[in-house]
């Protein structure tokens, strides 16, 4: 986010860093008078220190977002868990970008009346500096599980109504949707086609988000998609020409004819900004406004204590490359060391087992200093524990109960190995539409491992059947683990208690690592991790 990677150099680059590529590109845009669009496709919240430890999610961070000026901007899933975070986007945050903050489908429902009230503007009708004349609409994907005061209207409903189908009869030269999405997705899929039943020929440009990977699809010969990665990883390139075409005024006379697009995936470090952004070997990459979005992100990040120092983590720990029984994998520390030690209350008359959901956990540890930072990065959320006694019988079906009683999905693939000579690090490896020239620099693949829904501590030993056991779980998942519980011991009604209130998902590793990591030397602890600038 806001931070950058600070402990992976290939994304390493901070929102001040971002402020002056986007000087440059904009510069060499103007020089060849050719328009130049910038987006967010939404998420800013959840993930670092700088934009969770405020006790409103953003309260620092937002500031800081909004020193980019974004042509467009969609709302994502971490807006719209919490009424605060949602209340702030709606009065705060959206107001601040004016039309160009687009909420198509995503509203606040009015604390008296309960009206549904769009969070952003529904549409935006504007010129680029250059003349292309563009309508633009922002998506969520069919989020249900938001937090009380906010709403997601099916994007199959939302294009089906008279202000979208109104916005189809204006004059524009090509279509814009910035969205929470994934770009594969029904609900990207629905818009792309609303607007091709109008028009046959007119370009599409859908820009989505929300599954954390790079990818792009070609809709038809005249409409395409880019999704850009996760976390702040990857900067998307997306080039199109052809919108001006003036063969193309009568429509139906390009149908089928395709616009020249080229993509590209940009790793976020300052290397590749400026191999991308400068002309001239001399030319200085920084601007003086990113120089101070690097100094105000610093000098938060010093003032909240989030570079501080609480362990020396042992080893690195990846929430996605390995099984989640793997010793190297992040919830298997979780499972295995962490829970047992910083939740489990000991001193409790019956044993225990704990169930987390896997989406608890956001990224990975690395080896050497561990800072109140990286709390956040692994698990950023407040999920509290709580509890009920469960005969042992039923407390040992829960787990293959709650994954479904099935086997996990396969692991994604490998993309081929290369055969040249040359070593490259460890990256991105993507496969699109366009096939695998998308990613800037060469990689060798990362393996990528799908982790079950839910992952426990191990269940206790030498029980009976008729034995109690603590079964304690996440609070935000309470609906899902009474009602299984009903099922499985249906004489018995069970209700989650307050566990304890004093250790969330987060500070739990807080716990742990000022007890078990200590404070040692981590000289050169990182050395082994970090990857080129590239």
């Amino acid at each position: 986010m806001t931070s950058s990677h600070t402990k992976e150099e290939a994304y390493s680059a901070d929102f001040g860093d971002f402020a002056s590529f986007l000087f440059h590109m904009r510069q060499q845009a103007s020089l060849r008078r050719q328009d130049l669009l910038v987006v967010d496709s939404g998420d800013l919240h959840h993930g670092t220190g700088l934009t969770d430890i405020t006790e409103l999610d953003g309260q620092l961070s937002n500031p800081i977002f909004e020193k980019i000026n974004y042509d467009a901007l969609s709302i994502g899933n971490h807006e719209l868990v919490q009424n605060s975070v949602i209340d702030d986007t709606f009065k705060n945050f959206a107001p601040r970008w004016g039309k160009r903050y687009l909420t198509s489908n995503t509203f606040i429902k009015d604390g008296v009346t309960n009206e549904r009230i769009p969070v952003g503007n529904l549409y935006n009708k504007f010129r680029l500096k250059y003349g292309t004349r563009v309508m633009s609409y922002g998506f969520m994907f069919n989020f249900n599980k938001t937090a009380s005061r906010a709403f997601v209207e099916p994007s199959t409903v939302t294009v089906t109504l008279p202000w979208f189908q109104k916005t189809l009869k204006e004059d524009v030269d090509m279509y814009l949707i910035v969205g929470h999405v994934p770009i594969r997705w029904p609900e990207a899929t629905a818009v792309v086609q609303a607007i091709r039943a109008k028009h046959p020929s007119k370009p599409i440009v859908f820009m989505g988000g929300h599954a954390h990977v790079r990818d792009f699809v070609q809709y038809d010969a005249r409409a395409v998609g880019m999704a850009s990665g996760r976390f702040l990883e990857t900067i998307g390139w997306l080039s199109v020409d052809g919108i001006h075409d003036r063969a193309c005024r009568a429509e139906t006379s390009c149908v089928g004819k395709n616009l020249t697009v080229s993509r590209r995936y940009l790793a976020n470090n300052v290397h590749t900004f400026k191999t991308h952004s400068l002309t001239h070997p001399a030319q200085k990459f920084d601007t003086w406004k990113g120089r101070q979005i690097t100094k105000e992100i610093s000098a938060l990040r010093q003032s909240l204590n989030l570079t501080d120092t609480i362990g020396c983590a042992p080893r690195h720990y990846y929430l996605s490359q390995y099984p989640a029984t793997d010793p190297r994998s992040v919830l298997h520390l979780a499972t295995t060391e962490v829970l047992p030690f910083a939740v489990v209350q000991r001193s409790r008359p019956r044993p225990s087992v704990v169930f987390i959901h896997t989406l608890s956990h956001r990224f990975d540890i690395f080896k050497g200093p561990f800072t109140i930072d990286d709390t956040f990065v692994v698990s950023p959320y407040d999920y509290r524990f709580v509890y009920a006694s469960v005969p042992f019988k039923i407390a040992k079906q829960v787990l293959p109960n709650l994954n479904g009683v099935i086997a996990p999905a396969p692991n994604v693939p490998s993309p081929p190995v290369r055969s040249d000579d040359v070593v490259y690090t460890p990256g991105y490896v993507t496969k699109d539409d366009y096939g695998y020239g998308g990613d800037d620099w060469p990689h060798t693949p990362v393996p990528h491992v799908k982790a079950p829904t839910y992952v426990s501590t191990a269940l206790p030993k030498d029980l009976d059947d008729h034995d109690l056991v603590d079964v304690i779980w996440l609070d935000f998942f309470s609906d899902a683990m009474e009602a299984l519980l009903g099922r499985l011991d249906p004489a018995t009604e069970y209700k989650g208690a307050s566990y304890r209130k004093d250790v969330d998902i987060n500070t739990m590793y807080r716990v742990f690592a000022q007890s078990k990591w200590g404070r040692g030397s981590c000289r050169d602890a990182l050395t082994s991790r970090r990857r080129p600038s590239i």
